[in-house]
């Protein structure tokens, strides 16, 4: 068998579109999926999946609460993480609609003693192109206030000049927590609250500190170096603040993506919040104003992910197919892994699914001959490994991630599904490289075996 021609068929045939799956279809296999990626009695996720305002599925798989064996359920609450930027963009836009401030205002007009703030604009703090960098000392379980904040911030060198280059910055959208509140007078959840919460009529969604009890709240879980689930440390809710502090259920989220895409804001603010920006020497990068930019399956969509101790979340929308998918995990340990089953989820809704690879057995004896080294480009290589019977990969020293095997020599991340590897064989047969199929399409770069 050519299992070149085979990989590049099925490639070829997963990116031919078909006609959307009918409702009860789709929500058969989307329930299948959810119950696929998550082992019975393990933390689990909530999944919606909407085109316009129908809701085509709503389900959930895997437990809330492990000690009582509470199983989840899709009205229940999570901690969603840097979603929450996503509503903070929108709080700033509704200020900026109602001509309370100026994206072009400098941060100095808001927080006058911030180091160079005459020089970063508030868009920039929005678009990750500030400079304002991740890198300062706090204990997580620290409670912390705005002020603050804003001062253990002020005290770290910048990451570059304002505009120059981009970086994603939790910093950042802290400070448009500030400056939030600021303008308003008020605390920028209650802020939120007025501006976006209440408009959008999202009951559901709320800032609780680390004190207040949240009826539907779900308990967060970790996994230790055995893939078994544990306790997540505790974080304390004040430091993520306005980037990453919120709680919230799947249908609350979807009423403010249909919102957002609906009258929340005017016209052109989504269009500004939902466009990709560019730095000062025109480099487009793939963020707006809270929502980064991007395509699934070559469609174009907005979305964001959230990751806080204990939890990991995703929002994606297709707007050319008016299609909503939000994912809620009650577990921070990648399984399952949320953008990439969003992904799924939002491909099959839209009539284009990715392959279903199913995974076979091989031995360590039959794995060893695919570890090595690859070439990406320049010095960066990928690594494959065997370690504990299971083939991993690596790239450039980052963490290792697991490999699952398919038949015709086809490679994928355990517990993803949309990208794909397919190993290219020398006339003997040995390995000699790895061709690359992102986000299941045809490949996109081919990575030569190292001697």
């Amino acid at each position: 068998m050519n299992y070149f021609r085979t990989a590049g068929l099925l490639a070829l045939l997963s990116c031919l579109a078909s006609p959307a799956p009918a409702t009860e279809d789709l929500a058969m296999r989307a329930q299948a999926m959810l119950a696929t990626d998550i082992a019975h009695g393990n933390p689990g996720a909530v999944a919606l999946v909407a085109r316009g305002d129908q809701v085509l599925f709503r389900g959930a798989a895997g437990v809330a609460n492990l000690e009582l064996d509470v199983p989840l359920s899709a009205e229940q609450r999570f901690h969603i993480g840097s979603i929450t930027k996503t509503l903070t963009a929108a709080t700033v836009l509704e200020l900026a609609a109602a001509h309370k401030l100026s994206l072009d205002d400098p941060l100095s007009r808001y927080l006058p003693d911030f180091p160079n703030g005459s020089h970063i604009t508030l868009a920039q703090l929005l678009d990750h192109t500030a400079g304002i960098g991740d890198d300062w000392e706090a204990n997580p379980a620290e409670a912390l206030d705005t002020r603050t904040l804003v001062k253990r911030i002020a005290d770290k060198a910048p990451d570059f000049a304002p505009g120059t280059a981009w970086r994603y910055s939790n910093s950042g959208y802290m400070l448009l927590g500030a400056v939030i509140e600021r303008v308003t007078g008020q605390p920028w959840d209650r802020a939120m609250h007025d501006l976006v919460l209440v408009p959008a009529g999202m009951e559901h969604t709320l800032y609780a500190g680390d004190e207040q009890i949240v009826p539907g709240q779900v308990e967060g879980y970790s996994v230790d170096e055995r893939g078994n689930a544990t306790h997540a440390a505790f974080a304390s809710m004040t430091g993520p603040g306005a980037a990453g502090a919120l709680t919230s259920t799947a249908d609350d989220l979807f009423k403010f993506l249909r919102a957002l895409h609906g009258d929340l804001l005017p016209p052109e603010w989504r269009r500004a919040m939902t466009s990709p920006k560019t730095t000062s020497d025109g480099q487009q990068v793939p963020y707006g104003y809270g929502v980064a930019t991007g395509t699934v399956r070559g469609k174009p969509v907005w979305e964001h992910n959230g990751g806080i101790p204990g939890f990991a979340t995703q929002y994606t929308y297709f707007p050319e197919q008016d299609v909503t998918v939000v994912v809620l995990a009650n577990t921070d340990g990648g399984r399952p892994n949320p953008r990439a089953l969003a992904h799924r989820l939002g491909a099959l809704a839209v009539g284009d699914p990715y392959t279903v690879w199913t995974p076979r057995a091989l031995s360590v004896r039959e794995m060893q001959p695919l570890a090595g080294s690859y070439r990406i480009s320049g010095d960066s290589v990928h690594t494959l490994g065997v370690r504990d019977a299971k083939l991993t990969i690596r790239r450039d020293g980052g963490p290792e991630r697991e490999l699952a095997i398919a038949a015709g020599d086809v490679l994928y991340y355990a517990g993803d599904g949309t990208d794909y590897i397919h190993v290219v064989r020398g006339a003997k047969g040995q390995p000699v490289a790895l061709e690359f199929h992102a986000d299941g399409m045809p490949a996109s770069r081919r990575e030569p075996r190292l001697p």
